[in-house]
């Protein structure tokens, strides 16, 4: 019981030994969800894209499938992640197609309208303000830019009780579909679709800004 509830702590930010052991599971637990979720998105060749918590870093490998003459930037903000995330994907990183580095979504070291994408796989539960970190993802992005956020779990009568244990273990929120729409429209997004998988209580976001 001590090494579950050790290891449910390391999923909002995974350090030393033991998050890197849970990274590596996470970078083959999540494929089905990421493509999945790039499947509601169409990104062109020369897309510019953003991994908001990139943890692992498998996640970028396969976002630069999608793009494949275009840029992908992860941040995180475990230094472990960036480590990790940067071996990983040092082939990209040479070839200048991608870049990893420390940051926070509540300050993301990037100018305005810089981004056609943002993805943000399994790691809202864990931002503080989700208001605040929404608004600095709708300044990054381009005016014609998407926000994608894809999670495996929402709020469901159906998982109510896994989903409690978790958002207990893991201290992570767990929001409805309903919520997300109410949070991006107070940041400043407009148009918003979202899809869901109940079987697998899996949910995706799709937003734009507002112009």
């Amino acid at each position: 019981m001590a090494l579950r509830e050790a290891m449910f702590r390391q999923f909002g930010r995974p350090t030393g030994w033991l998050g890197k052991f849970i990274a590596v599971g996470m970078n083959i637990e999540h494929q089905a969800l990421w493509r999945w979720a790039l499947d509601h998105v169409s990104l062109q060749a020369d897309s510019v894209i953003l991994d908001m918590g990139c943890g692992g870093g498998k996640s970028i490998e396969v976002l630069a499938r999608r793009a494949p003459d275009g840029r992908v930037i992860g941040i995180d903000y475990s230094r472990d992640m960036v480590q990790t995330s940067r071996f990983l994907n040092r082939g990209l990183i040479r070839s200048g197609r991608a870049d990893i580095r420390h940051a926070s979504v509540s300050r993301v070291p990037f100018s305005d309208h810089s981004f056609d994408l943002v993805v943000c796989f399994e790691c809202c539960y864990f931002w503080p303000e989700m208001i605040e970190s929404l608004t600095e993802i709708r300044r990054i992005l381009k005016r014609n830019g998407l926000l994608l956020i894809a999670n495996e779990v929402y709020r469901d009568p159906r998982f109510d009780e896994r989903n409690a244990t978790w958002a207990r273990l893991a201290n992570m929120q767990v929001y409805a579909p309903q919520e997300y729409r109410a949070f991006l429209s107070r940041a400043g997004f407009g148009a918003t679709q979202i899809d869901t998988r109940p079987e697998k209580n899996w949910i995706v976001v799709v937003a734009a800004p507002t112009s």
